[in-house]
């Protein structure tokens, strides 16, 4: 019985019997209508003639269907372009990949304020310097022709206009990582196309219509009926359009905590959609610019050869995001201002526990007491075992993967300390001059400088501590104790001086 089976077994092989188990269960349908008619067919071998019919369908279906289905059990007989599979980038808002401060895919400790894809979007993007260099001029001259007319009426300090600046340059990096997510043949055909055919087939059935054709476009718009377009109504229309659809957008192309402020977002609405989108479209629908385009995708010749060699490529708009205002704001502080005075550095200490980053502070604190000791001209041995102690501290604390206060570091600074907190103590001595603690001490500051000090600044508690003079719980408690008038001028009066310097 056994031999039996393995000489079916066998024969099954060889006639390849289990690519019709594959066959029947990718098309159970077609299997099972091929099974009835087969069955019909030896049943009523009769009216053969009329079955020939529905032989017939079923190997016309059946073959069109191989013809054009890609992922097919059966072979393909026509020649089909797989689509390459789309590069998978990094997310933004509300959720991004390398956090700012311990560098974990998707951490959950840390804010989404902290993801550097989320607060600066133009990291790691680069562009031809030529296309940087007319980006720059034409956000420019946008500022140029709608903001600086009323804006210099005002005043002519530039630190709004700076703000504005790298408002935009925060858009146009949130606009350039969102194209690259798009996936442009799906684009095209599932939407493009299907638009192009319907607005060709509603143009022919009105040049029926009409006889001349400047009446043309009007009986366009009417074949549309209600299927027409609110913005292609009138001007008016297409302007509160965009205004509505740039409205919508902002929150996802705005910097955190931007729609809090009610006046920038207006006002960049109104940039964006009257001086922005709506000369883009305007340029767009142009038929030059849309017979210019098709000629582009159609035209297979080859380009002509550069006569210019490339231009180099550069860092997103990094030059036009420069501030150009060389007075200090009222409003802008430093890192060292905030540790020089207690009240500010209890409201930033504040801050940073809600944002879950204390320990990016005191890693600072803890490498400039160790600096303080080990820069010392001798050494004992004690000493030397006390900050061997404290570099294993430190490495275990700040660098580990599986350590919770966690800090992103180069691999050559995370690689140098290991090889002194694994060594013997009295290597200790070569962090004296090797560079891999003062890397770490740098990266963390810039990382306190440009990420938490301007989060600080435009924190509730920065802005409570000028208007009503809060001060920290250390100092008397009879300072905090006052009318809300003495609180009001204490508070008015620091402005003041500030803005005086």
């Amino acid at each position: 019985m056994a031999a039996v089976r393995r000489a079916l077994r066998q024969l099954g092989l060889r006639l390849r019997l289990h690519l019709l188990r594959d066959v029947g269960r990718q098309y159970p349908v077609f299997c099972c209508i091929l099974l009835l008619l087969a069955s019909c067919t030896l049943l009523l071998n009769r009216y053969l003639h009329i079955l020939m019919i529905f032989w017939s369908f079923l190997a016309g279906v059946v073959t069109f269907y191989c013809s054009l289905g890609p992922a097919s059990l059966l072979p393909n007989i026509l020649f089909t372009v797989e689509r390459k599979p789309k590069v998978e980038q990094q997310e933004l808002f509300p959720q991004g990949h390398s956090c700012a401060v311990c560098g974990k895919v998707k951490c959950k400790r840390h804010k989404a304020t902290l993801l550097l894809e989320n607060y600066q979007p133009w990291l790691g993007l680069t562009i031809s310097s030529k296309v940087d260099a007319s980006l720059s001029e034409i956000l420019e001259l946008v500022i140029e022709n709608f903001v600086h007319p009323w804006y210099r009426d005002i005043t002519d300090d530039e630190a709004f206009v700076d703000e504005l600046r790298a408002t935009l340059h925060f858009f146009a990096a949130v606009l350039v990582r969102r194209a690259q997510k798009i996936d442009v043949p799906v684009m095209v055909n599932r939407k493009l196309l299907n638009a192009a055919v319907k607005h060709i087939e509603v143009i022919s059935k009105a040049r029926q219509k009409v006889k001349h054709s400047e009446y043309l476009q009007q009986a366009a718009l009417e074949e549309y009926g209600p299927d027409l377009h609110l913005a292609m109504r009138s001007r008016r229309d297409e302007l509160q359009y965009l205004r509505k659809l740039t409205e919508l957008l902002f929150p996802y192309i705005s910097p955190p905590k931007a729609t809090e402020c009610r006046s920038l977002t207006l006002l960049i609405q109104e940039i964006l959609a009257g001086s922005v989108f709506l000369p883009s479209l305007d340029f767009l629908a142009d038929p030059d610019t849309v017979n210019r385009l098709l000629l582009i995708f159609i035209n297979n010749s080859p380009p002509e050869p550069a006569t210019e060699p490339p231009s180099p490529q550069v860092p997103f708009l990094q030059r036009y995001a420069v501030p150009r205002n060389k007075t200090q704001s009222a409003l802008k502080l430093e890192l060292k201002e905030i540790r020089s005075q207690q009240d500010l550095l209890f409201g930033f200490m504040n801050l940073l526990k809600q944002e879950s980053a204390v320990h990016v502070l005191q890693f600072c604190l803890a490498v400039e007491e160790f600096n303080d000791k080990i820069l010392r001209p001798e050494l004992t041995d004690d000493e030397k075992q006390f900050l061997h102690k404290e570099v294993k501290e430190i490495y275990e604390t700040y660098c580990l993967d599986e350590s919770v206060d966690k800090i992103k570091f180069d691999p050559f600074i995370v690689e140098e300390i290991q090889q002194v907190a694994e060594g013997p103590y009295k290597d200790v001595v070569k962090l004296q001059t090797m560079r891999c603690l003062f890397e770490a001490y740098e990266h963390v500051m810039n990382l306190l400088e440009t990420v938490f000090t301007p989060m600080f600044c435009h924190s509730d508690q920065y802005f409570s501590y000028l208007l009503t003079g809060a001060e920290s719980p250390t100092r008397n408690s009879k300072s905090n104790r006052g009318s809300n008038k003495r609180g009001e001028t204490f508070g008015i009066s620091r402005i003041g001086s500030k803005i005086k310097g």
